[in-house]
């Protein structure tokens, strides 16, 4: 009588039955996910994330199982397996309160004054957009990558601790940079801002060194998905040396009119490096590499990968150039290139979208599909709205809509990187707290308000150029809708992570249902 394991057993019934079986999975990239007992996944589902040969783990588990080692397999939780706890929480804590509750704010007061670009929120708008790209989006891909790039890589994390201390430089500089931000001249905002730049210069360059050193001691074979990445992590440093010179700008500017004109300058080919080079290429990345194998929806007919990584850097480079020398020299032949660069950056967004099989059935659905579907929708509309922006311009007879240009940046970062940044952690983070995601909440009300809300902020700021009274009156109900739905969202998800230390999948309770051979 022999008891054989099958593709549908769960990892967690495995290492329940077979303790020791837990080092075969840990040779491919397991590593501390699900906790004590592993996550609560078909076997057939670790395989096809991970890129294992079902057929040779089954053979081996079975032989484990048959003749277990002697020695007994004592589980130790380390830093390099709850990290991402402390980054995915900090990154919580900073979008319900320095990043989306102080966008609210600001968005009320615009709501009130009836007027969007009004100099006096000028210091709070640029601390929040600051605190959302460095505190939510930079966190979470710091966190996300410390604890998912070592296992598809096969390896471990190099240097934990660093990886530590990256979480409180960023954390202090996010909130040295507010302060300055408030401050906007004089000794002090110099001094806090520049400690601010050179902590977060510090951390993304050490986060920059323990990824590339953590892929350099693989001995798995480079992957498309990890040029994306690369290029992102670039983009990263890139943007924040970038939004440094920006801060120095705007607080020596000597007078209101040359800060109007520094941050015309600058203030656009920030927002694209950050949004277009450093979140989309990382999204770009990550999605190639979870996204089809997560939800079963199969490879693309035709591979683009190349063609849409040189489209997503080369639309960058060309939409910064030439949106600078439309600004600096008045000339309108710059309008060309920088339309053509729009239209570039929508065609990448589509063929990313086809890349990927979108909208194709997913054949292991998930509670967390659906936040993915509607982000590459909302990347869809962003991107699409992007060719339309100077037309628009000369519709309203503004020349530059602030309004329009506004309403597609929401799209991108609410719509696509917000959405996408809630439905893979909520798929992820019950995997690697060892709970089945069946169990838990659906997330439907977090989803409708997050959508509804994206939706009515990016219509009503398009229709403030129309009928003004009545878009002004209503806008500032959408960041009421957003900051709630990730508030509901990131609660949710924190108590899911408390869990990771104590709540053990309900299969565990039940018999191993192993067939007799």
């Amino acid at each position: 009588m022999s008891r054989k394991i099958e593709a549908a057993t769960s990892v967690a019934e495995i290492v329940k039955l077979c303790p020791s079986a837990r080092k075969i999975f840990d040779r491919h990239g397991l590593h501390g996910c699900g906790g004590e007992h592993g996550p609560a996944e078909p076997l057939e589902f670790f395989a096809r994330v991970h890129q294992v040969d079902l057929e040779a783990l089954l053979k081996d588990l079975n032989t484990e199982i048959e003749r277990p080692g002697n020695e007994p397999f004592v589980y130790h939780e380390t830093l390099a397996d709850y990290i991402y706890r402390r980054f995915f929480k900090s990154a919580i804590a900073i979008v319900l309160s320095l990043g989306g509750l102080w966008g609210v704010i600001s968005l009320m007061q615009i709501s009130l004054g009836k007027e969007l670009l009004q100099p006096a929120l000028l210091p709070a708008i640029h601390a929040h957009a600051h605190a959302m790209i460095f505190g939510w989006v930079g966190l979470f891909v710091m966190g996300f990558a410390y604890q998912s790039f070592p296992r598809f890589k096969v390896t471990t994390l190099w240097k934990p601790q660093w990886a530590n201390l990256t979480l409180y430089l960023m954390l202090g500089g996010i909130l040295l940079r507010a302060a300055a931000d408030l401050l906007q001249h004089g000794l002090w905002a110099l001094t806090l801002g520049g400690i601010s730049v050179a902590a977060e210069l510090t951390a993304i360059s050490l986060f920059l060194t323990i990824i590339l050193k953590t892929a350099h001691q693989s001995v798995s074979p480079h992957n498309p998905y990890e040029t994306f990445i690369i290029a992102a992590l670039a983009w990263f440093l890139i943007q924040a040396v970038f939004d440094g010179f920006f801060f120095f700008a705007e607080a020596t500017a000597v007078n209101l009119q040359q800060t109007v004109f520094r941050t015309a300058l600058l203030d656009a080919p920030l927002r694209d490096v950050q949004l277009f080079g450093f979140a989309a290429l990382i999204i770009a990345g990550v999605s190639q590499r979870f996204v089809p194998v997560v939800y079963g929806l199969g490879q693309p007919r035709h591979d683009r990968q190349k063609l849409i990584f040189w489209l997503m850097n080369g639309s960058l480079l060309l939409d910064v150039g030439s949106y600078l020398g439309v600004i600096l020299t008045g000339n309108p032949v710059w309008a060309i290139p920088l339309e053509l660069s729009y239209i570039l950056m929508a065609l990448w967004a589509i063929l990313l979208a086809i890349q990927l099989r979108i909208f194709t059935r997913a054949t292991q659905p998930d509670r967390s599909w659906k936040f993915i579907r509607a982000a590459y929708v909302w990347l869809l509309v962003a991107m699409i709205m992007l060719p339309f922006l100077m037309p628009y311009g000369m519709l309203t007879g503004k020349g530059f809509s602030h309004a329009f240009w506004g309403a597609h940046l929401h799209a991108f970062t609410v719509g696509f990187v917000s959405m996408m940044i809630v439905g893979v952690s909520s798929r992820v983070v019950p995997i690697l707290a060892g709970i089945d995601s069946k169990q838990l909440s659906y997330l439907w009300g977090p989803f409708i308000l997050l959508n509804v809300g994206c939706a009515g902020r990016v219509l009503l700021q398009v229709l403030t150029d129309w009928t003004p009274n009545t878009a002004y009156s209503l806008i500032g109900i959408s960041g009421v809708l957003e900051l709630g739905a990730l508030a509901w969202w990131g609660i949710g998800l924190w108590h899911v992570m408390n869990l990771s230390k104590v709540h053990r999948s309900e299969v565990l309770k039940a018999p191993v249902p192993l067939p007799v051979a």
